[in-house]
């Protein structure tokens, strides 16, 4: 069977297209150091899954990197330019849509348990996630609790450049 570089094309076009969200609903998000696909079902430490993570207690919710062996995952949503997911409240009590602030440099990711503006966060063609359509500037640093946590822009000395990823699957 001769390959032509069309059907190689579109091989390549649908294996990246299954690891996408069909819509900007009910997706998970992944950090990766590339912004090739993050592979599937990894140990590796190049790919974490992400979860929310409320420290002391308290607002905002930031994102930290969660290894094997998490209860549940976050799924997320994207309207408007701010991004959501459903949580407890601290301490557990309550359950309530948290929603993305806007994303500024220098900052964590936060999202807060009440309506916010339009944000100014997309998902790209590739499934990453963008700030004002900039898809570098993801960083991931040491946070409060000895955490890892997304920052955009972040310049302290433990931040590490990442990609975030929109993916249906867990990576491990």
């Amino acid at each position: 069977m001769k390959f032509t570089t069309f059907s190689i094309l579109a091989a390549s076009a649908t294996s990246l297209c299954s690891a996408l969200p069909a819509e900007l609903t009910d997706f998970l998000l992944v950090t990766y150091n590339s912004t090739a696909t993050p592979p599937g079902n990894s140990t590796q430490d190049i790919v974490s899954a992400t979860s929310l993570f409320d420290p002391y207690y308290q607002e905002p919710y930031l994102l930290r990197l969660i290894g094997p062996g998490y209860g549940s995952l976050p799924r997320f949503n994207l309207s408007s330019g701010t991004l959501s997911s459903w949580a407890s409240g601290p301490h557990g009590q309550g359950y309530y849509l948290y929603n993305s602030s806007s994303v500024t440099a220098g900052t964590e990711f936060q999202l807060l348990p009440h309506e916010q503006p339009a944000g100014n966060i997309a998902l790209d063609d590739a499934g990453l996630l963008t700030v004002g359509g900039a898809k570098e500037g993801w960083t991931l640093c040491d946070g409060k609790l000895s955490e890892t946590v997304l920052f955009w822009k972040g310049a302290d000395a433990s931040c590490k450049s990442t990609f975030v990823h929109a993916v249906q699957d867990p990576p491990y």
